[in-house]
């Protein structure tokens, strides 16, 4: 639905199936929903639902390739999950004009009598507005780590568990008629592997001035119903983080590299800023932040860090280095590699919790984002890879020189530092707000920071 409501606010007509319908041997649902390419938009609909196919263009015979200016490759379909047939020849069926913006369908409660608890499955994006609904009206909620029978459905592991109370049951009728999310009812589940999931404190970094990643960040964090504070660089230099934040999310910009002091929009006079954002100034630096960052890891403390800022696996000294460079250990340079905004594809390890909801191979948003290569002792030392390369042609829409480049590179990982956990998402997996299809691992990695065992 929202996936149409895009279409639909730049003019396009979305139709919806009234009644399920068969077509080339293939059943389609109640609620399906229909492009036709018949009409003024039909470029933009292809441009959303297929890939880029950006060429190849070279400064001279057998030179170096004249790069894109911006963007490549944005199929929304790739980026958003969702999952669509093409259907070359006309067809007809039980459909109707959506007037106004798309809305979900309403949402099935099935077995509501008599059951101690309800179900939700993981892969919903939508799952994190109910769970949270959950957390701040003081109900509970868990993750089943096991799979399991129930309703005769195979439930994967992840699935969302709430015990049926007055108030989790009136959260559940708003959120299935308004989300148009299915619950399920049972009387039993697994006696173990249950994992709680807690209230969350949440600190996202920000600076004076804004951050364009930042505040699209804070715009989902808003959307799923997160709580949240901003928390800029004087804040983190104070230290004590475990004190106020259970997780602090830096997207890209936020951390420096390895050789980076400060960055270019330190200078301003502070005379001219007025009082009230005096403590929005600053910047993560090498000398007083990123020690504090390590101390509330070690303490317990999970960070996420998304796109440049995994440098912070640097500052760490984890046993990793960068993947993409030549046989002497130098940076490629963009003669031989270099992938500007496209979307690609990477193998990911679903089996773990932090990528439970979703599919083992996932299309991601990358803009000649990090890419790791874990050294011999990496597992030793608490390193889990998440999503890898596991091809040598990874490019789904876009364009990518010397792509072959990523193959064996680790595109996400999990590491343990000391008693915390950082998270490592080299691809921009939140990439203004449209990449929907890898929310998940934001939000699986949010739950985890507070989750108990039980």
């Amino acid at each position: 639905v929202k996936f149409a409501n895009t279409f639909i606010k730049n003019g396009v007509t979305v139709h919806r199936a009234t009644a399920d319908f068969t077509l080339n041997d293939k059943t389609y649902p109640e609620g399906s929903l229909v492009f036709k390419t018949d009409q003024a938009y039909r470029p933009h609909i292809l441009d959303l639902f297929e890939p880029q196919d950006y060429p190849d263009d070279f400064q001279y015979e057998g030179g170096p390739p004249i790069p894109p200016y911006d963007n490549a490759g944005y199929t929304l379909a790739f980026q958003m999950g969702v999952e669509f047939d093409r259907i070359l020849n006309d067809i007809d069926g039980p459909f109707e004009e959506i007037e106004g913006f798309a809305e979900p369908m309403k949402g099935k409660i099935s077995n509501p009598e008599n059951s101690a608890r309800f179900l939700l499955d993981h892969a919903i994006n939508d799952a994190a507005i109910v769970t949270n609904r959950m957390l701040a009206a003081n109900q509970k909620v868990y993750w089943l780590d096991q799979a399991f029978e129930a309703n005769d459905k195979t439930w994967d592991r992840g699935t969302i568990y709430i015990p049926s109370t007055r108030r989790s049951s009136e959260i559940i009728e708003k959120a299935a008629g308004e989300l148009g999310i299915n619950f399920a009812g049972v009387k039993e589940v697994p006696a173990t592997g249950k994992i709680r999931i807690n209230d969350i404190r949440i600190g996202l970094w920000d600076r004076y001035g804004g951050s364009m990643q930042s505040g699209w960040t804070r715009f989902i964090l808003e959307q799923f119903e997160f709580p949240f504070e901003k928390v800029f660089p004087k804040r983190l230099d104070r230290g004590n983080l475990s004190k106020d934040f259970d997780v602090l999310v830096f997207v890209s910009g936020a951390i420096p590299s390895g050789e980076s002091r400060r960055y270019s929009w330190n200078s301003y006079d502070e005379s001219d800023i007025p009082a009230e954002y005096l403590d929005w100034l600053g910047s993560v630096t090498k000398e007083k932040t990123i020690p504090q960052l390590l101390e509330f890891l070690r303490d317990g403390g999970t960070i996420i860090a998304i796109g440049s800022s995994t440098s912070l696996a640097y500052h760490a000294e984890l046993p990793v280095s960068n993947h993409i460079t030549d046989s002497e250990g130098k940076q490629l340079g963009r003669e031989s590699y270099f992938i500007p905004s496209s979307v690609l594809q990477v193998k990911l390890d679903n089996t773990l919790p932090v990528g439970w909801g979703m599919n083992d191979r996932i299309d991601i948003f990358f803009h000649n984002s990090p890419v790791f290569r874990l050294k011999p002792d990496a597992d030793k030392n608490g390193i889990t890879p998440v999503a890898w390369f596991d091809s040598d042609r990874p490019l789904r829409s876009g364009w990518a020189w010397g792509q072959d480049r990523l193959y064996g590179g680790t595109a996400m990982a999990k590491a343990e530092v000391g008693k915390g956990n950082l998270y490592l998402f080299g691809p921009e997996i939140l990439f203004r707000a449209q990449s929907h299809g890898t929310y998940k691992l934001f939000f699986n990695s949010l739950y985890l920071a507070t989750s108990v065992k039980e």
